[in-house]
């Protein structure tokens, strides 16, 4: 099958109240959309949601219905909400939903933190679909999400990209017999066939952190997701899924979470994959070959190291952040890895990048792990109150022109931690432009 890829000018989700309409924002710089479509035309479908009787809906552009099923929407505590949206940009394969510690396959965006997708997995063995998920298919049970038979779910992820009309629908008429007849259409869990897929393996995009404190989130939608890690200026996460206002991430400790897209920047032409000895859990660096030595520091899961010999059976000797000292085989081993390119072009094992990255790649990315951002400025029209805190609370220490130089340092929560002509203090990002 051809791979068609779509750019990365793709369509925001918006919330609709009449006339749909969808508004289109670049997302990362060099990125196009990992997902190998059958259908890229976001007019050519649209999808209903009945939220009475638990029904979705395929139409296509003539008004009829190319695929229909039983659903499961949000319980009465966590319902989903109706309205008219312009599917999103966020999609993932076979996904893991961090606030709930389960699974799910084709994952398709409406709005915010409600996606289309499977039933739920305990894993991503096809084997472990969850038989009470699978069963309760017709009831208003889920979390938000609107969960769908696997296959409906792979159809609508291919053939539904960012910009198709989905609306969700809470004043239909009951219909019985429309319920009775799509359940008698699904098999015993037992016999039900998982779809076969013969799509491109989405990539996993890498990608660089920009700033230092910048949270790792359980999810993005609500007062309770959670801040699960921390990043700093010069990090590296891997991208599972590429939005606009949000990125899925995966951590190279492993962790899991949701970050602003703004925070993140990557050439990904320029990451190489080569050979490295990396930490496949936590570990240690040992005063000698034994785990009886004392321990002189830390190695985190994911973190390379510098080997410089063998050390006899089960032991390497070599270096982490400049201490040396001797590593268990165990934990330690030889990997790919990817390499990532520093802001100037240059690599850490002393090769360079053969063309130049383009500047809309490197602009936000330059400076050191102290001071990371370049290129960010007081918006124009405005005076920014320059406070001494991160909140509207604290008191303003400088008031600062238009277009004046904005050094930002670190993210304070809601706010950005920044030096102003030597000045340290804290911005409200509505203040800030060219970041």
């Amino acid at each position: 099958m051809k791979r068609r890829l779509l750019s990365l000018a793709l369509c925001l989700v918006t919330l609709l109240s009449l006339t749909p309409s969808v508004a289109h924002a670049e997302v990362l710089s060099g990125f196009t959309s990992k997902v190998d479509y059958d259908n890229t035309d976001p007019n050519r479908y649209s999808i209903e949601i009945d939220l009475v009787n638990q029904v979705i809906t395929v139409y296509d552009q003539s008004g009829n219905a190319v695929l229909q099923s039983l659903c499961t929407t949000g319980s009465d505590k966590t319902p989903t909400g109706s309205g008219k949206f312009r599917i999103g940009d966020l999609k993932e394969r076979f996904g893991y939903f961090v606030a709930y510690g389960e699974y799910a396959q084709y994952w398709t965006q409406v709005v915010r933190g409600v996606y289309i997708h499977s039933v739920m997995y305990k894993s991503k063995k096809l084997s472990s679909m969850s038989k009470s998920a699978y069963k309760n298919l017709g009831k208003n049970v889920s979390h938000g999400c609107v969960r769908v038979l696997p296959h409906v779910a792979q159809w609508i992820y291919y053939n539904c990209p960012p910009g198709t009309l989905c609306n969700i629908v809470k004043n239909k008429a009951a219909n019985p017999y429309l319920v009775s007849r799509l359940k008698s259409t699904i098999p015993d869990y037992s016999s039900y066939q998982q779809p076969s897929d013969s799509h491109a393996t989405p990539s996993e995009v890498p990608a660089t952190v920009k700033l230092n404190d910048v949270p790792v989130r359980s999810g993005f939608s609500n007062s309770k997701d959670k801040t699960v890690a921390k990043l700093n200026y010069g990090d590296h996460v891997e991208l599972l899924q590429i939005g606009a206002e949000w990125c899925k991430v995966r951590t190279p400790a492993g962790k899991l979470g949701y970050v602003k897209t703004m925070y993140l920047t990557c050439a990904p032409d320029n990451v190489r994959t080569t050979q490295a000895y990396t930490a496949t859990s936590k570990t240690y660096v040992y005063s000698s070959a034994s785990r009886s030595s004392s321990t002189l520091t830390t190695i985190p899961k994911g973190k390379t190291v510098n080997v410089t010999e063998q050390a006899g059976s089960g032991w390497l000797y070599g270096s982490y952040n400049g201490v040396s000292g001797y590593m268990r085989t165990k934990y330690v081993k030889l990997t790919d890895t990817l390499l990532y390119p520093n802001p100037d072009g240059s690599y850490s094992d002393g090769t360079t990048v053969a063309a130049t990255v383009p500047q809309s790649q490197t602009q936000t990315g330059t400076g050191s792990a102290s001071s990371p951002s370049s290129g960010a400025r007081v918006k124009n029209g405005i005076i920014a109150n320059f406070r001494s805190g991160p909140g509207s609370e604290y008191g303003v220490i400088a008031e600062l022109e238009p277009g004046t130089p904005v050094k930002i340092i670190s993210v304070a929560g809601n706010w950005y931690f920044c030096e102003v002509n030597g000045l340290q203090g804290y911005l409200h990002p509505s203040c800030v432009a060219g970041f």
